[in-house]
């Protein structure tokens, strides 16, 4: 989290976490901090609220995305649309939970600029992907209609798992004049290959989504492959000794700890009546967007602000 509050030395408390909590927030321009919290959930509330609404819903009786007008214009207003109250309410709060920690992660890593970017992609291109995603799925086997902005919530998540090593690659460089640490934030692709296979592999609550382990265990091998790739170029992550503020690492936690919740919950434990297909497609989109940016910054060698 921006700046660094609190003794190094001893657990968190309370009142230090507190305390980081305010002097981050305040660090931080206004301005800047409503444009992350509150233009899309307004959005969302206000969709929400307009007559006859209920139409844009993605009728999985389309044949395809660019079938007619209506269908392309349903595909992409569906992820904003919501089945009811509550729906809604899950939705905006997962989504605010996401941003809670991918923001200040992003501060760290320099990447305000390139979160802005990445949300204004995921908004234009996720729920296209996402639909051509479920109608290639589920297309034929159903007429129900599908909507919700889990799909775009996904890509957030996918983006948390890419700055959460970039920002982690940052603090590693800070520190590098001296001692010999170092994080490379390629090494979040192996992350992501890591719980791709584990989605594939375990039974989810999805009838419809089963085991596949032809294709988890690809996504293993294609994880321990680009672990030993980088392992060979860069060297494996070495992070011990950062000497990080509780409250820092506390974000790092926290950062890890939301990763995770989602992928299980949006992947792989999910209720029936999930659309895990449109979560998938925009997980994938949402880590692939900034890890492009990722290689082109050339690794940890330089920052993506």
């Amino acid at each position: 989290m921006p700046g660094d509050v609190g003794d190094t030395a001893g657990p968190p408390t309370l009142r230090g976490l507190l305390a980081s909590l305010v002097g981050a927030v305040r660090s931080r321009p206004p301005a800047e901090l409503a444009l992350v919290a509150l233009p899309l959930p307004s959005l969302l509330v206000g969709v929400s609220l307009l007559p006859g609404v209920e139409a844009w819903r993605l009728s999985l009786a389309t044949e395809g995305v660019f079938e007619s007008r209506w269908a392309l214009w349903t595909a992409f207003a569906s992820s904003f649309v919501h089945t009811d109250p509550a729906h809604l309410l899950d939705n905006v709060v997962n989504y605010w939970l996401l941003v809670a920690v991918a923001y200040p992660l992003s501060v760290v890593a320099g990447w305000r600029r390139r979160l802005l970017e990445s949300v204004a992609t995921y908004l234009a291109v996720v729920p296209l992907v996402s639909a051509w995603a479920t109608i290639v799925a589920l297309g034929g086997l159903t007429d129900a209609p599908t909507a919700g902005f889990s799909d775009v919530n996904s890509a957030l998540l996918g983006y948390l798992v890419a700055v959460w090593f970039a920002a982690l690659a940052t603090e590693s460089a800070r520190a590098r004049s001296e001692t010999p640490l170092g994080v490379d934030p390629r090494w979040s692709v192996v992350a992501v290959f890591a719980s791709l296979a584990v989605v594939y592999l375990v039974p989810s609550g999805a009838g419809y989504f089963p085991p596949l382990p032809a294709v988890g265990s690809l996504f293993a091998v294609g994880a321990a492959l680009a672990a030993t790739g980088l392992y060979a170029a860069v060297g494996r992550p070495r992070v011990a000794g950062l000497d990080l503020t509780p409250e820092r690492e506390l974000l790092y936690v926290t950062g890890a700890s939301v990763a995770i919740a989602g992928v299980i919950g949006s992947l792989v434990l999910v209720p029936f009546g999930s659309n895990v297909f449109a979560h998938l497609a925009g997980y994938v989109v949402g880590f692939a967007v900034p890890f492009v940016g990722v290689l082109a910054d050339g690794g940890a060698d330089r920052g993506g602000g």
